[in-house]
């Protein structure tokens, strides 16, 4: 329950921030207009939606027998694979891996799970340094922030708050454009990529009858990441797995159309292992650490494993209406929006985080963009049901429920007083969980019954 207060405050706070509201709005309107255009590439996009939504569900479905392939095909490729019940074991064996090395420096690309699991803070008790790779992470890393969106991580900034941070450390003007910002980070990457024996990566998707490794992306550090250093960690949660890698014509074009309204990422890469005798580049070791951390317990949910077929695209927190006035900070974890207020509690405890499937209008926007074709409004539903049967609620919302559904099923009960006392009453008991900035409905003088009968009356 402590965490849902604190969501509440944090909310609060951040509703009444107009201008980090105004920043949100701006770039999540314009990511709309991007989409709105690239989703012009298709002739039926509810067929393509259907059909990728169906490989990726097939995938979840068969999830022991997929993992088992992969893990066949890639070691058969020359890589090992790493299977993690939890964060704590997922870190060991990294910091393992990275000491056997004797690498003090490695880079880190574009990897939500990595958050997930809290490598950085045990990087940086182990002195290991890492450099963020990847633009939009290596400028959030310049905040102290960790990624709240999936794909756009600096959704929440301004450009004048981005130049204007990096002029304080870096040879970069604050009024630079994107592209020579780019170029100074990417300047600053590759210097650490040709100096890092290990590099650390996430995975798009985990392709089971090659035993491959699909990255999209567009600023290449993904690819670097698979050249340049000698030993790469790939991290991947058990949930990226799909059958087959003729799979990905469906899959990368949705992605690439959801994440950034492109027809299709600039760098899409297979990895199937490391280095083999006749190739010229690659590393010389590669690992790809498979992470539960929950998944299974969310598995095990017959109508919320769907969420699992996410592809991370962020469409979903990019066009909800609560995430774009609160904004991602508020929600205290990592996966936020609709598809983070579904699976955090299945993840990190129904108890302390079920109050995040709440926080949604369940308007449906987040279904009607959802690449995959997830039906996010109604697994909020779902875990709302589930809080009820598992009786995580307080002692005060449970008395009002039933006393709103004893008054409901009963005319007289709800004929019992007038208007005014209802007003009084709503006004008493949910005036300040209303919110001091918005006002309560108010009841009518006259109630359903009464306009029914006086219509029936006229119409004698």
């Amino acid at each position: 329950m402590e965490s849902n207060k604190t969501f509440k405050a944090a909310s609060i706070i951040a509703s009444a921030n107009k201008e980090r509201q105004n920043i949100l709005e701006d770039n999540a309107s314009r990511y709309e207009r991007t989409v709105e255009r690239a989703v012009l590439q298709y002739s039926n996009l509810e067929l393509a939606r259907r059909r990728a939504g169906f490989i990726r569900h097939k995938g979840i479905n068969g999830l022991e027998k997929y993992l088992i392939e992969f893990e066949a095909n890639h070691e058969r490729n020359g890589g090992k694979v790493i299977w993690a019940q939890d964060s704590a074991e997922a870190v060991k064996h990294i910091i393992n891996i990275i000491k056997r090395s004797g690498a003090k420096q490695i880079t880190k690309s574009t990897s939500i799970i990595a958050d997930e699991i809290g490598l950085k803070d045990e990087l940086t008790k182990e002195n290991i340094k890492f450099t963020e790779v990847s633009p939009g992470n290596f400028i959030l890393s310049e905040f102290n922030e960790e990624p709240r969106h999936l794909s756009s991580v600096l959704i929440h900034k301004s450009h004048d708050e981005i130049t204007n941070r990096l002029s304080e450390k870096y040879k970069i003007s604050a009024k630079a454009g994107a592209i020579e910002i780019h170029n100074v980070i990417r300047q600053i990457c590759r210097e650490n990529f040709e100096n890092s024996i290990v590099s650390i990566t996430g995975a798009n998707f985990l392709i089971a009858d090659s035993g491959s490794v699909c990255i999209s992306e567009n600023t290449a550090d993904g690819i670097l990441s698979s050249v340049m250093p000698k030993i790469q960690i790939m991290i991947a949660g058990i949930d990226k797995i799909i059958p087959s890698i003729m799979n990905l014509d469906a899959l990368l074009p949705l992605y690439s159309t959801y994440s950034s309204g492109e027809k299709i990422k600039a760098y899409n890469t297979i990895i199937s292992g490391p280095r083999q005798d006749n190739e010229t580049d690659g590393p010389n070791e590669m690992y790809v650490v498979l992470l539960d951390n929950g998944r299974s317990n969310l598995l095990e949910q017959k109508l919320q494993r769907r969420s699992l077929s996410c592809i991370d695209c962020g469409a979903c927190q990019s066009v909800c209406p609560v995430y774009r006035k609160i904004g991602g900070e508020s929600y205290n974890t990592l996966y936020t929006g609709p598809i983070g207020s579904i699976i955090t509690p299945w993840l990190k405890g129904v108890e302390d985080f079920i109050h995040l499937s709440y926080a949604s209008t369940l308007c449906g926007k987040c279904t009607e963009v959802c690449p995959v074709n997830i039906n996010l409004h109604d697994q909020l539903l779902y875990n709302r049901s589930d809080a009820v049967r598992m009786n995580i609620h307080s002692f005060s919302e449970k008395v009002t429920r039933i006393g709103w559904h004893r008054a409901l099923k009963s005319r007289k009960m709800m004929d019992w007083s007038s208007s005014k006392w209802k007003n009084i009453t709503l006004r008493y008991v949910y005036g300040g969980k209303w919110g001091k900035d918005r006002a309560l409905p108010q009841v009518s003088e006259k109630s359903f019954k009464q306009l029914w009968e006086e219509r029936r009356e006229g119409a004698k």
